[in-house]
């Protein structure tokens, strides 16, 4: 008899032959998961190696400059003391040479850094400094000392040292100094001669007075008379200058003024 019946579903699987097992995938076995890990190990100590050994050079390369430096440094100071024989003359102007040559470079490119930035165009040490306003004098220090104080904010204070009692500039590095200062008197002292001067810290030794003015006023005016005073004088590091006045009652704080810049 012949089978008419017809159905959409599939037949239903073969079933498996007795002791035939299913093949598993080919997977990472356990030597090939210790050769990568040797082969990460391998690259990181390349790596590092590689890195060690540049910084080897770097320090090296860092040390011999600095003792090359030294060591022309001191060719310089047997040149200065003339210890080296006329022979070794040639050699120091040499040595001099390449410094002027390094300086003006160095020099050349702060005056380039400068003008992009906008910043001053001096470079050495300088300062200009304004007296301390009465709306800052708070606790009126201005009138407890003899020396004038100055406003550090409204200043030009470059490679030099405002005392913590904003009456002292401090040198910080020794030279020959173009010094000024200019003050306005404001009222007449029946004492004592309106006075203004500079002076200098000595250690263990009187304070030194370096430049000086005067200026009068009739007793009983309003009128204002300005003292001034400029000169040029060597400094050491760590010297300590002042301006010191007759009395600072009788000074008029808009127009006071004090500076220095180092000329070599």
């Amino acid at each position: 008899m012949i089978n008419t019946f017809h159905t959409s579903y599939n037949p239903p699987p073969v079933p498996p032959r007795a002791g035939y097992s299913k093949p598993h995938p080919v997977g990472n076995t356990s030597l090939v998961k210790f050769l990568s890990v040797m082969l990460l190990l391998l690259m990181i100590l390349t790596f590092g190696g590689f890195l060690y050994l540049f910084q080897k050079l770097s320090t090296l390369k860092q040390l011999q400059e600095g003792y090359l430096d030294e060591v022309s440094l001191e060719r310089l100071r047997e040149c200065a003391d003339n210890s080296m024989g006329e022979g070794s003359m040639a050699q120091c102007g040499k040595l001099m040479e390449k410094y002027k040559a390094t300086i003006a470079k160095v020099s050349q490119l702060n005056e380039n850094l400068s003008k992009l930035t906008g910043g001053p165009h001096f470079i050495g040490p300088a300062a200009h400094m304004t007296a301390l306003s009465e709306h800052k004098d708070k606790l009126s220090r201005f009138f407890k000392k003899s020396s004038l104080l100055w406003d550090e904010e409204h200043s030009l204070v470059q490679e030099v040292r405002l005392s913590n009692e904003r009456d002292k500039l401090i040198i910080q590095y020794p030279g020959i100094y173009f010094i000024y200062s200019q003050v306005t008197f404001s009222k007449n002292s029946a004492l004592s001669s309106l006075k203004q001067s500079i002076r200098i810290t000595v250690p263990k030794k009187q304070d030194k007075e370096l430049l000086k003015s005067f200026c009068s006023l009739k007793p009983g005016t309003q009128n204002l008379c300005t003292a001034s005073q400029a000169g040029v004088f060597h400094l050491e590091k760590d010297q300590q200058l002042y301006v010191a006045v007759t009395n600072t009652s009788l000074v008029n704080r808009d127009s006071c003024n004090f500076g220095l810049f180092k000329l070599r």
